[in-house]
C-alpha cells in the first residue's frame, strides 16, 4: 500500500470512528458511573444519541443518494429527518423532565463522535507530516 492510500478517508474511516467511539463511550461511562451513576448514564445516553445520528446519516447517504433519483431521495431524506428529529426532541423532552439527568454529561456524550473524528483527523495530519507530503 503506498502512502497516498494510507491517508484516504473511506469506509474504513467510519468503521474506525464507530469502534473508537464505542470504546471511549464504554470506558468513560464506566468511569463516570463509578463516580456518580446519573452522570455516567447521562454520558451513555448522549453517546448513544451521537452514534445513532451518525449511523442514520450514513444510512441515508448510502441508500438514498444515487444519481438520477434526486426528487425521490429528497422526499425520503425529508421524511427520515423529520422522524429522526421528532424522536430526538421527544426523547430530550422526557430526559429533561427527569431529575437525575446531568446536562453537561449528556452534552459530552453527544460531542463524543465529533471529538473522535477530530482526533482521527489530527492523527492523519501528524502521520502525513511525519512521512512527508503524500501527494508529491
Amino acid at each position: 500500500m503506498d502512502t497516498a492510500e494510507q491517508f484516504q478517508v473511506d469506509d474504513g474511516f467510519l468503521r474506525q470512528v464507530y469502534r473508537l467511539t464505542l470504546i471511549l463511550a464504554v470506558a468513560v461511562t464506566v468511569g463516570l458511573c463509578v463516580y456518580r451513576l446519573p452522570i455516567g448514564l447521562s454520558f451513555a445516553i448522549g453517546s448513544f444519541v451521537s452514534l445513532s445520528m451518525l449511523w442514520s446519516l450514513e444510512f441515508v447517504v448510502r441508500c438514498l443518494i444515487k444519481p438520477g433519483k434526486s426528487t425521490k431521495a429528497k422526499r425520503w431524506i425529508g421524511l427520515i429527518a423529520l422522524g429522526k428529529y421528532s424522536i430526538l426532541f421527544g426523547g430530550f423532552y422526557f430526559l429533561i423532565k427527569t431529575n437525575w439527568l446531568n446536562v453537561y454529561a449528556l452534552a459530552g456524550g453527544i460531542g463524543l463522535v465529533q471529538v473522535v473524528i477530530i482526533l482521527k483527523a489530527i492523527g492523519m495530519m501528524v502521520s502525513i507530516l511525519r512521512h512527508g507530503d503524500s501527494t508529491s
